[in-house]
């Protein structure tokens, strides 16, 4: 609802979100992690990457946190090896390691000048991210999973993340997601927002630091319209509100619909 409302809002004003909110910028960095799943063979995720780079998507993301770690290095280094060192790449362990497993990898890591390690520990280990940091010269992002702007606070108060990952639909929508940002900017953190790229587009427009947006284009059949990437980089749109509006496939699942009298 709190979406939808900031939706409505912005669309009255007839501006898109992020002019609506004061974006710092009409375009924000991208990167993809659609395509570099422990599933996949590293020439799979080697395919994967050429064909998003091409599509105009500026970085890569592949998981980790195999129960071999040396199967984890190995796949790292043979997709730096073909991305070269111009392109810039993120690993994320989906929370798979314990603290000393954490840190060991984390360091044979750092030769691979990775942008960051995400969720290298339990969503909420506050302590052990902290010391991680602490640690590695690679940065430390989590965050996703929080629910709420005082889970966040914790990982900023406690110096436990570099860069800050929330989801606007999980922590409460844009309104929490605006008070989460400011406490971000305020310790100097960067952002890189989960998932909901429509959305997210719009919120890191308007944060003043240089953000990350998440490609995924899994929603795509709910929409009739498509974000546009190229050069690296995620465009704004210039229709008004989030810029986006159901397909009719969307409309064909709807199962249950309600309407409401305007208020007086």
């Amino acid at each position: 609802f709190d979406i939808a409302l900031w939706d409505l809002k912005a669309r009255r004003a007839n501006l898109p979100l992020a002019k609506l909110l004061g974006a710092h910028r009409d375009s924000v960095r991208c990167y993809n992690t659609s395509g570099g799943f422990l599933h996949e063979t590293v020439e799979q995720i080697k395919d994967n990457a050429t064909r998003t780079l091409e599509s105009g998507v500026g970085a890569i993301k592949i998981k980790v946190g195999l129960p071999d770690r040396s199967e984890d290095l190995r796949r790292v280094a043979a997709v730096r090896e073909h991305l070269g060192d111009g392109v810039p790449l993120m690993v994320d362990a989906n929370q798979q390691w314990d603290r000393p497993t954490a840190l060991r990898v984390g360091r044979a890591l750092e030769e691979f000048d990775l942008v960051w390690i995400e969720e290298p520990l339990d969503a909420y280990d506050v302590e052990g991210h902290a010391e991680l940091a602490r640690s590695l010269t690679t940065a430390v992002a989590t965050g996703e999973m929080l629910t709420s702007v005082a889970e966040h606070y914790e990982l900023i108060r406690a110096g436990a993340v570099d860069v800050l990952q929330p989801d606007a639909p999980r922590v409460g929508g844009i309104t929490q997601f605006l008070k989460l940002a400011t406490l971000a900017d305020h310790h100097h953190l960067q952002l890189a927002p989960h998932f909901a790229m429509e959305i997210h587009v719009h919120l890191a427009a308007a944060y003043p630091r240089e953000p990350w947006v998440e490609h995924f284009d899994w929603l795509h059949p709910l929409f009739n319209e498509r974000l546009e990437t190229r050069d690296g980089r995620m465009h704004l749109s210039d229709r008004p509100g989030l810029g986006i509006t159901l397909a009719d496939q969307t409309r064909a699942w709807t199962v249950e619909t309600a309407t409401t009298d305007a208020p007086r």
